[in-house]
């Protein structure tokens, strides 16, 4: 008998391996997004395409504090605006009219140690904009922005045009569709419905000796998302139900 809590102590801890990897993981999959109506702003982490916004208590007090909310309206600087943690979203209150809204987020480095892994620094970053019809000035350092021409994005990294990169857009039911860049960086795509659309970019650089929150890490990996509303097009179906538990 007294032998049992020995032999169960590896598996515990092996368990408790498990949920922790599977908790930075799922993480990792997860996307930040802007939503902005009625002078206010709030950025969702989750999934838009399955309806689901991580809450707090829970997975979105993972983050270092409450992201810095940049606003900037046409033809002025950009202004920062400080948020508070809500129940599904950090929100902020926006003035005037925006054409661009932006966060960045930070977040834990990732222990990949029990893969043998070197720790990731995972950025997730969220752009808003009004509309593209108006070329927005890329900031972020992943980041992707409207052209000014009809459906086409624009994917920048560290001020250079990202060639071959996956961009995923969600249309108001959910649905995707993803395509690849150019080697200027541009992608286009059709968006016939009305409604709130959430493009997705993601880029790893395993670039070595780089540093973030005072630590080292073996790989960054950035996702970034571009919120638009499209006034005119097709009635949409609506996002599905959240999923349960959420």
């Amino acid at each position: 008998m007294s032998s049992q809590p020995t032999r169960q102590a590896p598996l515990l801890a092996a368990l408790l391996a498990c949920a922790a990897l599977t908790a930075a993981n799922s993480a990792h999959a997860h996307q930040v997004w802007l939503e902005n109506a009625g002078g206010q702003a709030r950025l969702h982490f989750g999934e838009f395409n399955e309806n689901l916004r991580e809450t707090s208590p829970g997975r979105l007090d993972q983050f270092k504090g409450v992201p810095l909310l940049e606003q900037q309206r046409p033809g002025a600087t950009a202004q920062r605006v400080e948020g508070q943690l809500g129940k599904d979203a950090f929100v902020y209150a926006t003035t005037g009219a925006p054409g661009t809204l932006l966060a960045v987020a930070a977040y834990p480095l990732i222990d990949r140690s029990k893969r043998s892994l070197p720790a990731m620094f995972w950025q997730p970053s969220a752009r808003w904009v009004a509309g593209l019809t108006h070329a927005v000035a890329p900031t972020a350092p992943l980041d992707l922005v409207p052209t000014g021409k009809p459906g086409e994005l624009k994917a920048i990294y560290k001020g250079a045009p990202l060639p071959k990169a996956k961009v995923q857009l969600a249309a108001p039911s959910g649905w995707t569709r993803e395509a690849e860049t150019g080697e200027d960086g541009t992608v286009r795509f059709v968006t016939p419905w009305k409604g709130q659309y959430v493009a997705e970019v993601k880029h790893s650089d395993k670039t070595e000796g780089a540093t973030a929150q005072g630590e080292k890490y073996g790989e960054a990996s950035y996702v970034t998302t571009l919120t638009f509303v499209q006034a005119d097009g097709m009635a949409s179906p609506a996002l599905p139900e959240p999923p349960k538990g959420h």
